[in-house]
């Protein structure tokens, strides 16, 4: 019940949320689409407009060209006779004075009204012909063109320079009584210096066009009225001062109803920006307090109209409103609906889940190393339902029986875990209980003093060290390092050992024990192991230390007084195990009374610090630089130590064996030494 009643809280919770935000969406898409509907509409008419009036100009345009032609003609009449006199007179047909006279009689026969007639006046714009008989003879009285110009003049200027010219000017009607606009064709007589104006009526042809342009105006009123979109929407057309041109389909009383905020559509036209772009329509804020309206406009320049659709809010946000709360409506009865299926249907989801609930608690009641008692219950609900809840019940039996399994296996690891460390644990001690422990081993030997310590790197390792007296007078040692770790390794080194032990039991010095060792190792060892050793003898009643490397670290030799460590790096042979029949030789070198000896596996050198540099050859020679002062387990001990402080923590990766002697000398009393022994090794 509780889940169904926070399915229905969330749905709750969720119309309030996604409510107001679709209905935003809505509004903003109906105001993109009622705006791209008054865009698209007032385009249309714009591109209509447009070619209503390019066709009225191009009428225009037509009756203009026609008048010129007919001035035009005109003025190549009269220019024609007066150049048929002029050449009579050159041809001595009469004289150049009566050719003129004659010309002027003519000129003055021809018909003249307000709508047409000729004038000629001469360079020094004196009237030659004019239908008004008393200007003859006097100054032409000059009007502006519309550029400015004194029209007469201007023209006279531009037909000596071009032949011929047309102006535009305002000039007084012949009765005086009036100023009218005049269209005037002017041509150039050069040989009598004339300037022949045919002078026409331009206001007939602006009639005509303001005639067009009414007509146009009427006819676009209707299509202007047709123009609807919505219950209010209105289209109109207004000019640049805010004056309507075509107001919308029932005038004012129709701006009131789209909005009482604005008193007339004139004033809101007049506060629209005059800079509208050319070729847009776009959305135009409205004026002052009248918010609930929407304005578009077109700028037609050639007119400089304004083509303008105001539409209402409401028929703009009323479909978006009306989807708003039919969503409502809908998701209202949903939550209705949802609280009362809640509680019969969380019953019917909850009761198999329910049963679940009690199987799962019961699992920590259960011995887990026994196989799960039969459960029908749980087995009917796998069979019968293919839904979550049955998947659920498969899943939590495949649990069940994964985890008894795991724990089974985790029983058997374990206990196989500790039977192989149990093992491990008696080969450790297997292995300690072969290596010297005792120390200082001969008490009664004040000859030397010794100590030695080996670290595995695993339970069991694969170094070694021994030593041992011979014949009474030889004491033998050895160190080495079996190549590899843990048990292979381990049992290795067992059998070097004995081996070794065996051959100094014989006698034999160092050379000759590895090299019989060499060969029984190396006659017998599928995994090809081997071992790096150092051997030394010493005679202690002559101070002789004879010794064989094989492979193994070079020693070092600390003598009495001496300031530096001397390693004895010289190589008597391979190490042991690799081949039969390899040859080792024989090093020796004499001891005096306090000289010491550092031998040690490279697990010492090649401890590494957690960011894997490596303890060194180097750190090694400063540590024993101040000797073992006749105490070798100190010596160790502080070797140890600066170890461990070097890899701080790091895991041991190999084997670490260090064996340090002391020579005091044939017959020495361990309580006495020279002291320059005692020094400190600090």
């Amino acid at each position: 019940m509780a889940v169904f009643l926070g399915v229905a809280a969330i749905l709750g919770v969720t119309a309030a949320v996604i409510l107001p935000s679709t209905t935003a969406l809505l509004e903003r898409s109906f105001v993109s689409e009622r705006e791209r509907e008054a865009t698209n509409t007032i385009d249309l008419f714009a591109t209509s407009l447009r070619e209503r009036f390019q066709s009225l100009i191009r009428q225009k345009v037509d009756a203009v060209e026609q008048r010129k032609t007919a001035l035009r003609d005109q003025g190549d009449q009269v220019v024609s006779v007066l150049s048929a006199l002029r050449r009579l007179a050159a041809n001595g047909g009469m004289s150049e004075t009566a050719a003129r006279n004659t010309a002027l009689q003519w000129l003055s026969d021809q018909p003249r009204s307000e709508a047409r007639y000729v004038i000629v006046y001469d360079g020094e714009m004196r009237v030659l012909i004019h239908p008004d008989a008393s200007l003859l003879g006097q100054t032409l009285i000059d009007g502006r063109d519309m550029k400015g110009r004194p029209a007469f003049k201007a023209a006279q200027e531009d037909v000596l320079q071009y032949g011929d010219t047309f102006s535009t000017f305002p000039w007084q009607s012949l009765d005086a009584t009036e100023t009218r606009l005049k269209f005037g064709y002017f041509r150039n007589f050069e040989p009598w210096g004339w300037t022949v104006a045919v002078i026409a009526d331009a206001e007939d042809v602006q009639r005509a066009a303001d005639a067009q342009m009414a007509q146009m105006i009427r006819d676009l009123t209707n299509s202007v009225h047709a123009l609807r979109l919505g219950d209010r929407g209105r289209a109109m057309i207004f000019d640049g001062q805010g004056r309507l041109v075509i107001p919308p389909q029932g005038g004012d009383a129709a701006c009131a109803a789209i909005s009482t905020a604005v008193d007339s559509c004139a004033d809101a036209f007049a506060m629209l920006p005059q800079d509208l772009p050319r070729q847009d329509t776009i959305a135009v804020p409205p004026p002052a307090g009248a918010d609930d309206v929407v304005l578009y406009a077109h700028l037609f320049k050639p007119l400089d109209w304004r083509v303008t659709m105001l539409l209402s809010r409401d028929d703009i946000l009323g479909p978006a409103h009306e989807v708003t709360r039919n969503q409502a409506l809908l998701l209202g009865s949903v939550l209705v609906l949802s609280f009362l299926a809640a509680y019969p249907l969380s019953g019917w989801l909850v009761r198999p889940l329910r049963r679940l609930e009690v199987r799962v608690r019961a699992l920590a009641s259960q011995d887990f190393t026994q196989d799960a008692p039969p459960d029908p219950g749980l087995r009917r609900m796998i069979d019968d339902r293919a839904d979550e809840i049955g998947r659920l019940a498969s899943a939590f039996a495949f649990m069940d029986e994964t985890l008894r399994a795991k724990i089974r296996e985790l029983i058997r690891v374990t206990e196989e875990r500790m039977r192989i460390e149990g093992e491990l644990a008696a080969a450790r001690d297997i292995q300690e209980g072969l290596l010297p422990k005792t120390f200082p081993p001969f008490p009664d030997r004040p000859e030397i003093n010794l100590h030695a310590r080996l670290v595995p790197a695993k339970e069991v390792g694969g170094d070694l060290f021994d030593f041992y007296f011979a014949e009474g007078r030889h004491f033998y040692f050895v160190v080495g390092d079996v190549s590899g770790k843990g048990v292979p390794a381990a049992l290795f080194m067992a059998i070097t050992r004995t081996l070794l032990k065996t051959s100094a039991e014989k006698g034999l010095t160092p050379a000759e024990m590895l090299a019989e060792v060499n060969d029984m190792l190396a006659r017998d060892n599928p995994n090809t192991m081997f071992v790096t050793l150092f051997c030394g003898r010493i005679d202690l009643a002559a101070g002789q230390l004879e010794y064989c490397n094989a492979g193994h670290n070079p020693p070092l030799l600390l003598r009495r007084g001496a300031t530096a460590p001397e390693a004895l790096s010289t190589v008597c042979g391979p190490a042991l195990g690799v081949m039969e029949d390899m040859p080792y030789r024989a090093m020796s070198l004499d001891l005096c009374a306090g000289d010491e000896l550092l031998v040690y596996t490279d697990g010492v050198t090649e401890a590494h610090n957690p960011d894997k540099a490596l303890y060194g050859d180097d750190r090694l020679l400063r540590v024993s630089a101040g000797g073992m002062a006749a105490d070798p387990k100190r010596f160790v001990d502080r070797l140890f130590d600066d170890i461990d402080d070097f890899v701080a923590g790091a895991d041991q990766s190999d084997d670490i064996t260090v064996f340090a002697l002391h020579y005091a000398g044939p017959g020495a009393d361990a309580t006495t030494a020279a002291p320059e022994a005692l020094r400190s090794i600090g």
